[in-house]
């Protein structure tokens, strides 16, 4: 898709790692739906994630984001970025389009990532980010997703 963040900036570390804490707190109910994108509360915390990333990444008012719930990592990581990683858990995956985005930290000697498309990846059980990509292509996502939510 385009460059991934191995390195997060602090900031945006500790704000993620703080919405991912206060999400994981208000994480409780038992409806069926409890953990889809069927679940209003499970819509809301993903779009409060998608949020503060967006405006910790540079653009407060983004164009359009939407989220798909997937139920295999390998897949979505594969859909993304076509890297392999090792965890079949299930994942949303939060775009975000209208950048600019700018990555906060790089590798020495390389440039800061820039896009116009932000992509989170979500644990589903416990609302940890575990991967960003700033790109300028649009995933596609529609092979893996079971569900999806716009909300711009």
């Amino acid at each position: 898709m385009g460059h991934s963040i191995g390195k997060w900036s602090d900031s945006l570390r500790a704000a993620l790692a703080m919405a991912a804490v206060a999400i994981g707190a208000t994480a409780c109910g038992s409806s069926d739906t409890e953990g889809t994108l069927g679940d209003p509360e499970v819509v809301t915390k993903l779009h409060e994630l998608a949020l503060q990333a967006s405006s910790a990444d540079g653009a407060s008012s983004p164009t359009s984001m939407y989220a798909v719930a997937v139920s295999d990592h390998q897949a979505a990581e594969t859909a993304l970025s076509g890297g392999t990683i090792y965890d079949h858990a299930p994942v949303f995956v939060i775009v975000i389009i209208g950048g600019p985005f700018t990555g906060r930290s790089a590798p020495a000697g390389v440039p800061l990532p820039e896009g116009t498309v932000l992509t989170l990846t979500v644990d589903a059980a416990s609302y940890e980010v575990t991967g960003v990509g700033i790109g300028d292509v649009e995933p596609d996502l529609s092979k893996v997703a079971s569900a999806s939510v716009e909300w711009i």
